[in-house]
């Protein structure tokens, strides 16, 4: 293992700079104000003594809450270590790559192109992290180790496999959990069918390690395990089960939905299930190979991350998986015996150029991340002073506005009003998209409800299940002040139906509303609650 480490050091640090700089750049080009800002808000509440679950209602990603805590605890709370989060990912994964694919005998200049294609297009589109990305990298580490450790036998594989699909879940619930349940049903498969029980014993027993860490975290962050279960089980498995059951999301044997949208993904695998049928042809022995259980839990988690992203509102970012298909189609070519690898291959590095350069000019360069966005980008860069920091400058696209510079200029008076008009014994929420405001404010005695505040996905509407559960948490944590503002601040055309929403929560209590900026910002003034 070390070996790889030492005779390929030169290629790794290639790797480092030009993934940790595709991401940083793209970083610094544009910001979607939607979900861009959601975990450097988090970051903030947590470096402020806030704690996930318990302070503030959490449906994803409190594993990115406490990374983006320490980096600001080293950088400060500014874009750079925002930024630096993602990077640092981004660069940390296409080792990975690297160091799985030469542990598995491939050329190391062949590996190097497969795991810098996977940097260019993994977090680059968006250049901040994201909880969707982070889920879909530590289940497909938690893929990767298993390829490794059926193929090499490491112990240290098996054992780190139950760590990274843990980290990945806390990232986001899937796709993390659905890697776990195939790993876990083709781990039985294989310990099993190889009368390998000194492996399933180690990861068993890495397993229950995790738990037993799992619940220490939890004591000593005073984290009670029914606010996490309602929270991050019950209610994010509501909102799941309302997609699964609709057409609008899943429509089966849709040709068009899951084949032509994610072709490239598709032909990148092509050249895999040839590898498999030529194989079996040859020798039917091959099925209960390891080469054949990691091809099929390949192709498997394809098709896992194409159900994940059917499920979201988010554009295609999975393109980064083609390159990882292509080294492995290429590793098991280069096994096989059989005539035709050597165009088969060719076929398939021409895929991975073709795939890679559509998905880098069609989103990445043009930052299309939401499919709800305009995509309007203003040419000049917008200087955020007295926004996010004081020294970060970046193109600004806007989901929310379709002026962007006006957007801008309107954050400004708000953020300035703010600071002037809260008093610092003030208590308030604040319930807005631009949740990096709350790092800019003056007064930090802000009461945090939800991580953010999306109807229907970060927090329960009146129909759903979890709506008393939330109602009750909502008041536990405003009654504690003696006097509380919840201030909604808007882009030109808002969710109205955010302030409906906490104004009904309100119908026991009496409060005064006051609206500035043309509707831009409104406070509601909680004087007393029955």
């Amino acid at each position: 293992m070390s070996a790889v480490f030492r005779n390929d050091a030169f290629l790794f640090l290639i790797i480092i700079l030009v993934s940790f700089f595709a991401s940083w750049y793209f970083g610094f080009i544009a910001i979607n104000p939607i979900d861009n800002f959601t975990n450097y808000n988090s970051g903030y509440l947590v470096l402020e003594g806030k704690i996930p679950f318990r302070d503030y209602w959490v449906t994803t990603g409190p594993f990115l809450d406490f990374i983006q805590f320490f980096i600001f605890k080293i950088s400060g709370v500014n874009w750079y270590g925002y930024i630096f989060h993602s990077a640092l990912l981004n660069s940390l994964f296409c080792c990975l790559i690297f160091y799985t694919f030469r542990r598995l005998n491939l050329n190391k200049y062949l590996s190097l192109i497969y795991s810098l294609a996977t940097g260019i297009t993994l977090y680059s589109q968006l250049g901040t992290p994201f909880v969707d990305h982070h889920s879909s990298i530590f289940g497909i580490t938690s893929l990767l180790l298993f390829i490794l450790a059926i193929n090499k036998g490491n112990n240290l594989y098996w054992a780190l496999i139950p760590f990274f699909i843990t980290i990945g879940f806390f990232s986001k619930q899937t796709p993390a959990s659905y890697f776990a349940i195939i790993i876990f049903v083709y781990s039985l498969y294989f310990f099993f069918s190889r009368k390998d029980f000194q492996s399933f014993i180690v990861i068993f027993f890495s397993s229950i390690s995790i738990l037993i860490l799992l619940s220490f975290l939890f004591l000593i962050l005073d984290i009670k395990f029914l606010d996490f279960y309602n929270q991050y089980i019950k209610f994010a498995s509501s909102v799941g089960d309302a997609r699964l059951s609709s057409d609008s999301f899943l429509k089966p044997f849709n040709f068009s939905r899951y084949f032509l949208k994610f072709k490239w993904l598709h032909l990148s695998y092509i050249p895999l299930i040839y590898v498999v049928f030529k194989s079996v042809s040859l020798d039917k022995a091959y099925l209960k190979s390891p080469d054949f259980i990691s091809i099929s839990l390949l192709i498997l988690s394809s098709y896992i991350l194409i159900i994940h992203q059917l499920l979201t509102l988010n554009v295609k970012f999975i393109y980064f998986y083609i390159p990882i298909l292509c080294g492995f189609c290429n590793i098991y070519l280069i096994k096989s015996s059989f005539p035709k690898k050597k165009a088969i291959n060719q076929i398939n590095i021409l895929v991975l150029i073709i795939a890679c350069s559509y998905y880098f000019t069609n989103y990445i360069l043009k930052q299309k991340f939401q499919l709800f966005c305009n995509y309007k980008i203003i040419q000049e860069t917008v200087t955020q002073t007295d926004i996010i920091d004081n020294n970060t400058s970046f193109n600004w696209i806007s989901c929310l506005n379709n002026n962007p510079k006006k957007e801008v200029e309107n954050i400004k008076k708000i953020l300035k009003f703010l600071n002037s008009e809260i008093d610092k014994d003030d208590n308030y929420v604040l319930i807005t998209d631009y949740q990096f405001l709350n790092s800019r404010l003056q007064n930090n005695n802000q009461v945090q409800i939800n991580k953010w505040y999306h109807p229907g996905v970060s927090y329960p509407l009146v129909n759903n299940i979890q709506f008393s559960y939330y109602k009750s948490f909502f008041f536990e944590k405003i009654k504690l002040n003696k006097k509380k503002f919840l201030i909604f601040v808007y882009p030109s055309h808002f969710r109205l139906e955010n302030q409906l929403y906490y104004e009904s929560m309100l119908e026991n209590c009496d409060y005064k509303k006051l609206s500035q900026f043309d509707g831009l910002l409104v406070s509601l003034n909680i004087e007393k609650c029955y």
